[in-house]
């Protein structure tokens, strides 16, 4: 009789066990849709000046310059994308930039990792990371940059971001 109740006992364990892993998992899962994202208080972008057009991604909000990215349910069952892009001449020269993405749907979070170089020697770096939590977001950026002729410079973020909802239809 006390073996039965045993493993019973232990079943029950078990099952609230898989129970509260399954919902942490489900707190975890990346939701696909439109997210917004921005700096915290302490590290908020300069306000551009009157007449700064903005892309169509960004906005100003009471949490500063605002970020908005879709992340669509095709792109979370990829675990890895790589991407290139070259960029037309400007300041620096001309570029080209490199990208990975890497997502772990198990804990909810997107790792990227993007390296630009121009004509004229410049380089840039973005590592970042974001860890979602249901409808909200937190993450860390670190853009590292060199210049010809200056010394490199380095700088970290904190973000913070929320679910807005559904993409935007194309």
């Amino acid at each position: 009789m006390r073996t039965a109740a045993a493993i019973g006992a232990t079943a029950i364990l078990i099952l609230v066990a898989e129970m509260w892993v399954c919902a942490a998992r489900a707190e975890d899962a990346i939701k696909p849709g439109k997210w917004e994202f921005w700096t915290v208080a302490g590290q908020k972008v300069q306000k551009p000046p009157p007449g700064t057009q903005l892309p169509d991604s960004m906005r100003w909000g009471p949490e500063g310059l605002i970020t908005s990215a879709c992340v669509p349910d095709t792109k979370l069952k990829a675990p890895h994308v790589h991407k290139r892009d070259t960029t037309s001449q400007g300041i620096l020269g001309k570029g080209s930039c490199e990208g990975d993405i890497t997502t772990d749907t198990t804990t909810g979070t997107r790792k990227y990792v993007s390296n630009c170089t121009w004509s004229s020697g410049a380089t840039y770096r973005l590592e970042g990371v974001f860890h979602f939590h249901g409808d909200t977001l937190d993450g860390t950026t670190t853009n590292r940059l060199s210049l010809p002729d200056k010394p490199p410079t380095e700088r970290s973020s904190v973000l913070k971001g929320r679910y807005v909802g559904p993409c935007d239809a194309k």
